[in-house]
């Protein structure tokens, strides 16, 4: 497994024309971004959420909605961890699609099964990329509510897989709405999260995503 190579790994300003444009629109948004890879072009950009523990059918959902959107032209954002965020990043990847990972640590921190992915997601054309220097390996639990809120800040749309009530996933659907983005739901969050569209099947997601019926089926 290939590792970061320093000449790898770039620092985007706040005021870079490359700096995503969404992001830049959220209330504090890094003043910086440590980034691996590219960021896609197009704007089909969708961020991804879930429990780290939770059920097979949830996980199995996960990966399912990835792959879905992946096929449909969309990247995947999410943060690497394990449970939704990594099934919903194989499952993309799975079929060629572009995947970019937010990370609480520096990108040269990674460890275990997030560096892995990461390598992965890197080498199938997607970005890796941080708010934190490349070797900021402490990470506290306001590094992840912070991952959350770029991950949000990056896409007009964010689905929720799982998430139960004072969750990490339910303040981050709560934090995209606080954006002024959009939540999407599955059945499987049980918390409660206000403004948000469930979807139950391929029908309902094509619709929360403002999809045509043409366009779902090319």
């Amino acid at each position: 497994m290939e590792h970061f190579d320093e000449s790898e790994v770039r620092e985007i300003g706040i005021d870079d024309r490359d700096y995503p444009e969404l992001l830049r629109k959220i209330k504090k948004p890094p003043k910086a971004l440590h980034m691996r890879g590219n960021l896609p072009p197009n704007q089909k950009i969708i961020a991804i959420s879930g429990s780290r523990e939770t059920t097979k059918h949830a996980l199995d959902t996960a990966s399912r909605i990835g792959k879905w959107l992946a096929q449909h032209g969309y990247t995947v954002v999410c943060g690497l961890a394990k449970g939704c965020d990594t099934k919903a990043a194989e499952g993309a990847l799975s079929v060629g699609g572009t995947v970019v990972g937010v990370v609480p640590s520096g990108l040269k921190a990674l460890q275990g099964s997030t560096k892995q992915l990461a390598e992965k997601v890197f080498a199938a054309g997607g970005a890796v990329l941080s708010e934190y220097p490349d070797n900021h390996a402490k990470v506290f639990n306001r590094h992840f509510l912070r991952r959350n809120e770029i991950i949000t800040g990056l896409s007009e749309k964010t689905i929720i897989i799982a998430a139960k009530a004072r969750s990490g996933s339910s303040a981050t659907a709560n934090r995209a709405l606080r954006q002024g983005r959009r939540v999407i739901i599955t059945r499987h969050v049980t918390a409660k999260i206000e403004r948000a569209m469930i979807v139950k099947n391929p029908g309902d997601l094509r619709d929360a995503l403002g999809m045509g019926r043409e366009d779902s089926e090319k």
